[in-house]
């Protein structure tokens, strides 16, 4: 966030900090620039909803990793990032069917899909069904490979794919954009 300072002690600062009572000795503190997304500050108008979408669509293509959001059917959630590639359709995951994520997508069929950056939110709702390395399509495996460099086909654990088919969509960079920010719902982008 432009103009923003974030203060840190400086080493030699944080020694003796809790003193005798009545005595209270102030650390000394460096200013140093916050942290902040690449090209976006508080500042900035909201994105229209085309944008927003042409920006959920570029991060499906550029992203390697995202967060996997599953519950198993006591309702205990599991969140595990795993690498996927979008087909222009839907999300394909990897992942070994007898471990939590794995049975939670087969017997849930439901997931929430999210990338890492909490100031520039995407979540991706979506109906799963699984694929056994014999059955999956060989454009989609293809596609996951070229993407990642790995083709769970020849691993010799057992590994089963997951096509993720987006059912809604939000998107938002901080508060100013939380309205608006639904861009798919039941399937069909509303932009």
């Amino acid at each position: 966030m432009a103009g923003t300072t974030v203060l840190r002690l400086r080493p030699e600062a944080r020694q003796g900090l809790s003193s005798e009572v009545g005595q209270v000795r102030r650390p000394r503190c460096e200013r140093r620039p916050a942290p902040s997304v690449p090209g976006m500050t508080i500042m900035e108008p909201p994105r229209s909803p085309e944008r927003r979408k042409q920006d959920v669509l570029d991060r499906l293509e550029r992203e390697t990793d995202i967060w996997v959001a599953s519950a198993d059917a006591d309702g205990v959630p599991c969140l595990v990032a795993l690498w996927f590639v979008w087909d222009g359709t839907a999300l394909w995951l990897a992942t070994r069917p007898g471990n939590p994520t794995g049975r939670n997508l087969r017997t849930g069929r439901r997931t929430r899909l999210a990338f890492g950056d909490t100031r520039d939110v995407v979540l991706i709702d979506g109906e799963v069904e699984v694929h056994g390395v014999d059955a999956v399509p060989a454009a989609a495996a293809e596609a996951f490979h070229a993407k990642t460099g790995w083709d769970p086909r020849g691993d010799s654990a057992t590994y089963a794919y997951y096509r993720v088919l987006p059912q809604a969509v939000q998107a938002w960079h901080e508060v100013r954009e939380l309205a608006g920010r639904h861009l798919m719902r039941n399937g069909t982008w509303l932009v």
